[in-house]
């Protein structure tokens, strides 16, 4: 016992054969009873075992076989009580409502009793002619002139839903045929025409010197406030004449650049380039083929900082923060605009 508490404490750590010596093997058993030693496994730690062998295995599919045929072949006894199917509480019965007579349905019925009392037999045409007599409401029975008088209860007529304001917006049809003669079109930016103030090259396809060449006539004209190139198929190798364009055209008020293939570098640059532009009122560069980047929205939100005549921006944000920074200055540009228009400025 003394050494067992040495043992727990941890004083020993291993078994010495000579403490067995001199003990017999009814005194080594108890001895091995009273002990517990954690690293053995649970079924050498438990006192009690079983000598006794195992049987042999057990047919499952004999054992079911002998349970069906003996259920089979099993009699129903006196106490047999056969299974019905029992729900909680009672038994839900729907309550029909009666419906109520108007006025006009006992005239209605007093009128056709006397038809029936006459003789003859009664069509469709007497049975309106009498509806018309009592008028239109005698159509109606009793639910229908509740639903008249509480509209959206029940069935009946209904009161029509209230009128809401509808902004009507045109739609732009990118697929809309531009008839547009170009190579004219670019002689006459070239010579400075005054007749044109608003070109629209829209869903036109341009290469890339066309292109060029729009921009090169755009810089030194002084008529066009309006150039619209939407769906044209714009690369980012033709941006380079736009921003020299801004930069020396005093004249142009609107620029329109979307659903083209400019990516956000180049879109970014462009913005840019509004930095000594104070005549440009208006550009729309979104629904491009790329898509724009984190970093370029913010420099493009931070490039209309300095730019203070643009009162009309558009592009597809990604970034609220940006969207919201860009919407700030484009206000602030809008009330220096009302301002110099009421000679506040």
């Amino acid at each position: 016992k003394q050494w067992y508490q040495r043992r727990v404490r941890g004083e020993m750590d291993y078994l010495n054969d000579d403490i067995f010596e001199g003990l017999s093997k009814e005194e080594i058993e108890q001895l091995n009873s009273e002990l517990c030693d954690d690293l053995l496994p649970a079924a050498d730690r438990v006192k009690y075992h079983i000598d006794k062998k195992g049987q042999n295995v057990i047919d499952k599919a004999a054992l079911s076989k002998w349970m069906e045929e003996a259920a089979v072949a099993s009699q129903i006894g006196t106490d047999y009580i056969p299974y019905v199917k029992e729900t909680k509480g009672k038994k839900f019965v729907k309550v029909e409502e009666e419906k109520e007579k108007t006025v006009y349905d006992d005239e209605f019925e007093k009128l056709l009793a006397e038809a029936e009392g006459v003789g003859g037999d009664i069509t469709g045409d007497d049975i309106d002619a009498l509806a018309d007599i009592l008028g239109a409401n005698s159509l109606l029975g009793s639910v229908d002139v509740t639903s008249c008088s509480r509209p959206g209860k029940e069935t009946g007529l209904k009161s029509p839903p209230p009128a809401k304001p509808v902004k009507v917006v045109d739609p732009v049809d990118m697929e809309e045929v531009n008839e547009i003669d170009v190579d004219a079109t670019v002689e006459q930016l070239k010579s400075n025409d005054s007749s044109i103030t608003h070109c629209i090259f829209n869903n036109v396809p341009l290469d890339r010197e066309i292109v060029d060449s729009i921009t090169s006539a755009m810089m030194r004209n002084t008529s066009v406030k309006k150039l619209e190139m939407c769906n044209c198929g714009i690369i980012d190798d033709s941006i380079e004449g736009f921003i020299t364009l801004l930069k020396s055209n005093s004249t142009l008020e609107s620029l329109s650049l979307e659903t083209n293939k400019i990516s956000g570098k180049f879109l970014k640059q462009l913005v840019l380039g509004l930095e000594t532009n104070e005549t440009l009122k208006e550009l729309r560069i979104a629904n491009q083929y790329f898509t724009t980047g984190v970093g370029d929205e913010m420099a493009i939100s931070k490039a209309l900082e300095k730019n203070h005549s643009l009162v009309k921006f558009s592009l597809n944000w990604k970034n609220g923060g940006s969207r919201n920074t860009a919407d700030r200055w484009i206000m602030r540009n809008n009330d220096i605009a009302r301002k110099k228009r009421q000679g506040l400025l």
